[in-house]
């Protein structure tokens, strides 16, 4: 197990990391706002895309070199990758939801006759599942190895196997992401 040399102190998570997130979601409310569809559609498309790509990465490239670096190595790479992720995919997460709600609304998809409507409730199912996996599951994983991270003495088999739960619960989601992409282009095609 890695001993660091000393426990860290300052902020959890980088500060320019929050003021950036904290500007997108404040453009996001400003396009609702205004009801700007394209911006809307944009913030939909490139969340979702950005979401997707972010877990199939972390799930399948990510995880795998992480499974077989020491203990010390690892360490090294989660102690700069998740303050990131702990901005990033929340951030992420919320502009994709919050667009896709609007972008319903606008085009009147909670109104689609049966069965296309089972479409669009599978779509919120999957995509239910992934906010749970993402809020319950990824969160907490990435703040307990934060915590751990910035102890004295890292408990470098706690901070694996809660990484472990990490990366499985984003290749679940990258997989749950796969669904939801065919159902978005299903129900595209009316």
């Amino acid at each position: 197990m890695a001993r660091a040399a000393k426990a860290e102190s300052g902020p959890l998570v980088p500060l320019w990391g929050l003021a950036i997130a904290g500007a997108v979601i404040v453009v996001l409310i400003v396009t609702i706002a205004r009801n700007w569809f394209w911006g809307i559609d944009f913030f939909h498309v490139v969340g979702g895309a950005l979401w997707f790509s972010i877990d199939m990465f972390m799930g399948f490239v990510i995880g795998p070199i992480l499974a077989r670096l020491d203990v010390p190595a690892r360490i090294a790479v989660t102690r700069r990758l998740m303050p990131k992720m702990l901005i990033i995919m929340p951030t992420v997460v919320i502009c994709t939801l919050t667009a896709a709600w609007q972008l319903t609304q606008q085009l009147g998809l909670f109104n689609l006759p049966y069965p296309q409507h089972w479409w669009l409730v599978a779509a919120f199912i999957v995509v239910g599942f992934m906010a749970i996996i993402a809020y319950g599951v990824l969160e907490p994983a990435n703040i307990l190895v934060l915590l751990e991270l910035r102890k004295p003495e890292p408990n470098g088999v706690l901070i694996g196997r809660t990484m472990r739960r990490f990366i499985y619960g984003a290749a679940v989601i990258g997989l749950l992401q796969v669904a939801v992409i065919i159902i978005m282009t299903r129900i595209a095609t009316w």
